[in-house]
Formats: structure tokens, sequence, C-alpha cells
């Protein structure tokens, strides 16, 4: 079960990384996971977007996320605790929600 949630936690945080609309943050790294267990934090480049991208993405009611701060700026932090991970499924849905989130208004 942990290597599940691991492996969903890393796939998230490789998609987030390689989007040219996203900044992963507390990683190691570029192309580097090793140091990410079940908790992704992260945040949107344009700030008008990543003021409003927790309501944006929990309002989808597919996913949520809790708001943090980095560095005094807002950001998003997943983490990946269910026994129900099915990273194939779960890395598409969340991908998808992800990808909406940060397109133009």
């Amino acid at each position: 079960m942990f290597a599940r949630q691991v492996r969903l936690a890393r796939g998230i945080a490789r998609f987030l990384d390689a989007h040219e609309e996203y900044e992963l943050l507390a990683s190691s790294e570029h192309g580097q996971y090793d140091n990410t267990h079940i908790i992704v934090i992260f945040r949107a480049k344009d700030e008008n977007v990543n003021e409003k991208l927790v309501g944006k993405i929990n309002g989808t009611r597919k996913m949520y996320v809790s708001g943090t701060k980095w560095e005094g700026k807002p950001a998003c932090r997943i983490a990946v605790s269910t026994w129900k991970v099915d990273v194939e499924r779960d890395l598409k849905l969340v991908g998808g929600v992800l990808q909406d989130a940060v397109k133009a208004q």
C-alpha cells in the first residue's frame, strides 16, 4: 500500500516538474524524486492563477489539496494517503485536474 502511495506521489511530482505552468517545491533537484514520499508541494508559476489554485482544484470535487505557504507565497499540498491508490488511474485523474486548473480563464 505505501509503495503505491509513493509511486503516485512521485508520478505527480514528475508531472508537475515537467509542466511549464507549475513549480514543484520541496524537491531535491530537477528530475530527482527520491525524497518524495506521500507529500507533494507545488504552485502555479502565474501569481494570479496561484492565488485561486486551491479553490479551483478542490472545486472539481475530484481531488483535494490543502493550502499552505512556501517562502511567503500561496502553495498547494497533496497528501497521498488512501489505501485505494491505483497509480495509473489516479495519475490520469490528478493530471487532468491540474491541467484544467491552469487553463486560461
